[in-house]
């Protein structure tokens, strides 16, 4: 077991979801004193070669399994003020998300594997939810801030899921990933996410696996899905217990990830796509990188053909942010909106929290099948619809 104290790389507590700003939901009430701490503790699996004290940017053979140590705010946080920011918009001041420590449990095949699978059962059991949330990042992307977007998702979840980080090799660079190198560890990296979604579902007794990727995640994840997907029927794959796959600003070529739905169907119980029509980083990746269109760019074709795939894929939702904009006064755009605009994330975390579908979740209907928008009153029925899920408390 190795244990190492990582440098302290900040990154910036996402904006409050709008569902909670008028104190209909009021996610933390619920927790036992033994969690009110601005610490909490996220799992984690990499395939990234060691680096110092961290993790760098190239790729192991073997997944290397841990857990890390988080801290959301400054050193002198309180779970008071810290459950103040979280409910609140706008914040006094930013609250950083970072990793105090990074333990490594187990190699892949070696023997602490089981001891780590048993620790996220273990923490899995303790959750009101029994639920897993696997966060996999985009390019550009270090060992610590995969960590602390999984501690977010986790967080703003009410603490009730446990969140597992899978961070596969990326540069910070961005020539690594336009010259391909990012990409190849991504399509390499996919075999491990199979390899983990498998361990997570056969040594835990989590009720549902959802997974959330963002920008070149959708690669990871998509692949991955398809491979888990390709040989088994929907029966089996049901087993495998994942729910909600999750492709947030997805930097996948739309053909490949609709090449790969139907085998993804047969696993995920649902597949949500979040989609922008001003995604500056997805058009650059289009029209640079090649492969066509990206999945997280808003359909400009709405017409027969469009509206018979998703009548073939009911499990789908796309939720378009951009659509119904002029009605709305506002555009939801960029590459980052998924987690910094407050209606997305509101809508990701619920979710994830609920299994409910999009009609559920407060969103409206689009005009074909399968589409949905955030309405210009979403912000105001929110909070209701919410509470209306979830009893008022997570």
């Amino acid at each position: 077991m190795a244990s190492c104290h990582t440098k302290p790389v900040a990154q910036w507590l996402l904006p409050t979801p709008v569902m909670y700003l008028e104190g209909q939901v009021r996610p933390f009430d619920h927790l036992p004193a033994s969690q009110q701490s601005p610490e909490t503790e996220v799992f984690y699996a990499t395939n990234r070669k060691r680096a110092g004290l961290s993790y760098g940017a190239g790729m192991t053979e073997e997944m290397r399994l841990g857990v890390a140590r988080m801290r959301l705010g400054n050193e002198d946080e309180t779970w008071s003020t810290l459950v103040d920011a979280s409910t609140e918009h706008p914040r006094p001041e930013p609250l950083s998300v970072k990793v105090d420590t990074a333990t490594e449990v187990a190699t892949e095949s070696g023997p602490g594997v089981s001891e780590w699978v048993r620790r996220v059962d273990r923490a899995v059991m303790k959750s009101s939810t029994r639920d897993l949330v696997v966060y996999v990042h985009g390019a550009k992307v270090g060992f610590e801030h995969s960590c602390a977007f999984a501690a977010e998702l986790q967080h703003f979840s009410g603490r009730d899921v446990v969140a597992v980080a899978f961070d596969w090799p990326t540069h910070r660079e961005l020539v690594s990933y336009v010259d391909g190198v990012d990409l190849g560890h991504a399509r390499k990296s996919s075999e491990k996410l199979a390899v983990l979604l498998q361990l997570l579902s056969t040594g835990t007794r989590a009720r549902k696996i959802h997974i959330v990727s963002w920008s070149a995640g959708a690669r990871v994840l998509s692949r991955a899905l398809d491979e888990l997907g390709r040989d088994r029927s929907a029966g089996k794959g049901k087993k495998l217990r994942i729910g909600a796959a999750v492709f947030a600003a997805g930097d996948v070529p739309e053909r490949d990830f609709e090449a790969r739905l139907g085998a993804m169907e047969r696993v995920a119980e649902r597949v949500i796509v979040y989609v922008s029509d001003d995604d500056f980083a997805l058009k650059w990746s289009s029209r640079l990188m090649g492969g066509g269109r990206r999945l997280g760019m808003e359909w400009d074709d709405f017409g027969p053909e469009r509206m018979a795939f998703l009548n073939s894929h009911p499990s789908l939702e796309i939720v378009d942010t951009s659509y119904g904009k002029e009605v709305r006064g506002f555009d939801i755009r960029g590459h980052r909106y998924w987690f910094q605009n407050p209606w997305v994330n509101s809508d990701l975390i619920l979710a994830l929290r609920t299994d409910q579908p999009a009609a559920k979740r407060g969103l409206s209907r689009g005009e074909i099948d399968g589409l949905y928008y955030f309405a210009s009153d979403y912000d105001k029925k929110i909070g209701g619809v919410a509470k209306s899920l979830t009893g008022g408390s997570w």
